[in-house]
């Protein structure tokens, strides 16, 4: 029998690194493509009302959402509730200071650009709506409108 030497281990060849740059770069366009932003949800509850003449809002323009309705859970009482991005609000003098920190973040496009979107459910008292009106024009935030589905 004849013996057989193993000699020298040999090394692995190195892996080549020089695509992976170009990988990285692919997949960080390929999921800036894809990605979509999220819409801030509510967490209350909106039977938004129907109206026929519906006109559609530049999505350039500056827009603060302010939802009325009820909670979705239960753990925030069954009472109508104000909501403000995606918190809600304990009272109307949150709303105030809500609307004095927007007013210094956006002072130069303010009385121009600045919409107020209403997204009310259709059972919601009329004071509620009134209280936050009248934050509004504190602030001189005179811009409103009403989301509402378009229907006959």
């Amino acid at each position: 029998m004849s013996r057989f030497s193993k000699g020298k281990k040999k090394k692995d060849p190195a892996i080549s690194t020089a695509s992976l740059p170009d990988i990285v770069f692919m997949l960080l366009f390929f999921f800036m493509v894809t990605s979509v932003s999220k819409e801030k949800e509510s967490s209350l509850s909106i039977n938004k009302p129907t109206a026929s003449a519906v006109t559609k809002l530049d999505k350039t323009k500056t827009i603060f959402n302010y939802f009325i309705g009820k909670p979705k859970s239960t753990k925030y009482g069954k009472n109508y509730r104000v909501q403000l991005d995606d918190a809600l609000v304990p009272n109307m003098v949150a709303v105030g200071t809500y609307l004095k920190d927007q007013r210094a973040q956006h002072e130069d496009v303010w009385n121009t650009e600045v919409y107020n979107n209403f997204k009310v459910d259709t059972k919601a008292e009329i004071r509620m709506v009134k209280g936050v009106q009248d934050e509004l024009r504190e602030q001189d935030a005179l811009k409103v409108i009403y989301s509402v589905t378009e229907g006959n």
